[in-house]
């Protein structure tokens, strides 16, 4: 688990940030984020190689592309993060998606179509 430092500093980094908001609406490549953030790639992975080790987003699916490129797909792990300063210490608290909001996002996710 991420500590708060770790999580603070996510939520300091503006391309980390971004990230977060849009893999939490849509899943997303690299290469995708990349282009509607206005970032470089090699910053968007880079981020993203962080929030997975945060376990902030996790890599949904893998496609092996018609050049035989593999790319991977993330989505946010993230429901929300608390940020408390109480008697002069700082912590955060993050809410995970539990299954059964998986399975909600995936059920809407149907019924849209």
């Amino acid at each position: 688990m991420a500590t708060d430092d770790e999580i603070l500093a996510v939520l300091a980094d503006e391309y980390s940030r971004k990230i977060l908001s849009v893999l939490s609406k849509n899943e997303m490549n690299a290469q995708q984020i990349s282009d509607a953030l206005g970032i470089p790639t090699s910053t968007t992975y880079r981020k993203i190689k962080n929030l997975e080790t945060l376990e902030c987003v996790k890599k949904t699916k893998v496609i092996r592309t018609l050049e035989g490129l593999d790319e991977s797909y993330y989505k946010s792990l993230v429901a929300g993060i608390d940020v408390t300063f109480k008697d002069g210490q700082i912590s955060c608290k993050v809410e995970r998606f539990t299954m059964d909001k998986k399975i909600q996002r995936l059920w809407e996710k149907f019924s849209e179509k």
